[in-house]
């Protein structure tokens, strides 16, 4: 056993130094607080630039009631959309718009609106500006000409508009997730953040995967391996691989689950005295420690559960070439719990969800999304877990004779006869 130790420490200490590795450790966290924090600059400093628009009214009752209801201000108080009124009839309509688009174009104004004639009857308008990709200036302006149409629309029926608005006003619902008796605000955060952690466990699991497969086929083609095993059992050299470079991987995630656990915790307060908001201000959710435990003991597992395969499938082929074909089995396991994100998210307590939970190749990406989510009854983690180390012990054994084998085999592929006589014989 003591024999292994220095194969674990050559991966584990080749990897770790490498350039790739560094830049990988710090960029993911970077990314982090990439998206986390542009998201929260831009809505503090969001651009307060007065939008110059004019208004063709055609129908020539939309305009009085349109400056009101584009009402909204600046933080110093001023008109947002500055409207102004351009005279125009049905004939003159195209020589007014060709105007208008040259404004545009020399950046006089930002923009204009087309009322309609049968704007009453057809339910639209018109809006022409260089940009149309701010969705939330279009939203803006839409609901504010809508509001307009359907009041004049009750007031032609007699009825009371402010009355009638007040009525079918919209209700809008705030979210609270509640977990261990206490309930915290949620508007998508669950979501965002469960999705973010299965894809790093999918990539991670994928990367460090073929990382043990690349590390063997490389000693097979160069021979080093036939040097190695002649001091090394090959069951030590497999196992000295596989805990060296999940070393490398426990030791990345391990930084990224400590930085995120940071953020999670002091975010709120480094926002408040970077950007000067009150605290009361600040609702960011945190993430739930156990949840950080739970990744990290589903990517251990994980790991195991998956690098013994690639060590098995490094020791069988000649070349990463070879190497394409057969793991694209060992990709789908992987894949597919990725395909069923949204719906495992959504339905984390349906019985697709727990069955999928509980089949080792899925067990990883799954039961933790589902964790992540909502936490399931701690039987069925335990289950998920027992399953999965029964499944490692078994990849082992099984992995272990077909390395033993295979790492000193050259030339052809061996097929299903040939690897049932690996097996036995290992």
């Amino acid at each position: 056993m003591n024999k292994m130790f220095p194969v674990l420490k050559r991966e584990y200490m080749t990897r770790v130094k490498t350039k790739g590795f560094i830049i990988g450790t710090i960029a993911l966290p970077l990314f982090m607080v990439f998206i986390i924090a542009v998201p929260v600059f831009l809505a503090l400093f969001k651009s307060e630039k007065p939008c110059q628009l004019v208004v063709l009214d055609l129908s020539q009752q939309v305009y009085p009631l349109l400056i009101s209801a584009l009402d909204d201000t600046t933080t110093s108080g001023a008109r947002l959309y500055q409207l102004s009124l351009w005279e125009v009839t049905p004939g003159n309509l195209s020589i007014a718009k060709i105007e208008l688009a040259k404004k545009v174009d020399k950046k006089e104004i930002d923009g204009y609106i087309l009322i309609p004639t049968d704007v009453f009857q057809k339910n639209y308008a018109e809006f022409y500006a260089k940009n149309v990709s701010n969705f939330e200036q279009n939203r803006t302006i839409e609901r504010a000409i809508s509001s307009v149409i359907t009041r004049i629309r009750l007031e032609r029926t007699g009825l009371d508009p402010i009355q009638i608005s007040q009525m079918v006003r919209t209700v809008n619902l705030k979210t609270f997730k509640v977990r261990a008796g206490k309930e915290e605000e949620d508007t998508g955060f669950t979501f965002g953040i469960t999705y973010v952690l299965a894809m790093i466990l999918y990539i991670a699991l994928l990367l460090y995967g073929v990382m043990v497969m690349r590390s063997v086929i490389e000693e097979k083609n160069s021979r080093v391996v036939e040097l190695v095993v002649s001091s090394v059992k090959p069951s030590h050299l497999m196992a000295g691989k596989i805990l060296g470079v999940g070393a490398v991987g426990l030791t990345q995630i391990f930084i990224w689950v400590s930085i995120l656990a940071f953020l999670s915790f002091y975010a709120g307060s480094l926002v408040t005295s970077i950007f000067s908001v009150p605290a009361a201000e600040i609702k960011l959710p945190s993430i739930p420690v156990s949840v950080l435990i739970y990744f990290v003991v589903f990517f251990v597992l994980g790991y195991f559960f998956f690098s013994t395969w690639y060590a098995g499938l490094g020791a069988m082929v000649n070349s990463e070439q070879e190497a394409q074909s057969l793991q694209m089995p060992l990709i789908m396991f992987l894949v597919i719990p990725v395909l069923m994100m949204v719906y495992v998210i959504g339905n984390p307590d349906s019985t697709l969800s727990i069955v999928l939970s509980l089949i080792p190749v899925f067990s990883p990406i799954v039961m933790f999304m589902r964790i992540s989510v909502q936490m399931p009854p701690f039987y069925e983690i335990l289950a998920s877990i027992v399953l999965l180390i029964l499944s490692i012990a078994a990849m082992i054994w099984l992995v272990g004779k077909i390395y033993r084998v295979g790492i000193l085999m050259y030339g052809k592929r061996p097929n299903l006869p040939e690897l049932i006589k690996w097996i036995k014989y290992g």
